[in-house]
């Protein structure tokens, strides 16, 4: 009951502001060349509508968590776990030295310093055969001859082959049967087959 009188009460004061003080408090026009919406500030209230407490919690508390997050979960989100994904910083253990280039490395992965020299060469191997055959397509086999190598094969051994030569002599490193068919291993006769390693080096 008191809280009716005290609705009604509010509603009739707030009626009153509006049609009694507002006119007196009234703001001057504003000017033409600019058109802006004014929206009253004070609006009368409905007095057939019902008053609900759920209008308040309706909107601004439903974005609160519910339970609070412990110490060890907060501790895992932030530094993970050492069995599972460890997010601290810690020092590798798992380095080798390159016996090639003498750089470190990290074990059972290739060497940063050796990749880098195979791709400079590759992109280099390339640019050579762009630039003598084109973006056209050619279904003979490539030989790439170094510098000074190609006076140790005859003339018969390029038959049906395509030969890319660079004037530049070859690196110590390159051997000169990575450019081989068959992959890792080569027929003999007889079905016997032999591992195939690098050889004749630079």
């Amino acid at each position: 009951m008191a809280g009716h009188l005290l609705k009604s009460l509010t509603d009739a004061l707030v009626s009153f502001e509006y049609v009694f003080l507002s006119p007196l408090f009234r703001r001057p026009p504003t000017p033409h060349l600019i058109p802006l919406m004014v929206q009253q500030s004070h609006q009368p209230a409905l007095k057939d509508t019902p008053f609900n407490i759920n209008e308040i919690f309706d909107g601004f508390l439903w974005g609160v968590p519910t339970c609070r997050r412990s110490v060890e979960k907060r501790m895992m989100r932030k530094f993970g776990a050492p069995n599972w994904h460890n997010k601290l910083i810690l020092p590798k253990k798992n380095l080798k030295v390159c016996g090639s280039c003498g750089h470190y490395h990290e074990e059972k992965r290739l060497c940063a310093n050796c990749y880098s020299k195979v791709k400079e060469e590759t992109s280099a191997l390339q640019e050579q055969m762009i630039k003598e055959q084109g973006l056209n397509p050619i279904d003979k086999e490539i030989a790439i001859l170094y510098k000074g190598e190609k006076q140790q094969y005859s003339d018969d051994f390029f038959k049906d082959m395509k030969v890319v030569e660079v004037e530049k002599p070859r690196p110590k490193w390159f051997s000169r049967n990575l450019l081989q068919k068959g992959g890792p291993t080569a027929e003999l006769g007889n079905n016997e087959t032999t591992a195939i390693k690098p050889h004749e080096l630079g």
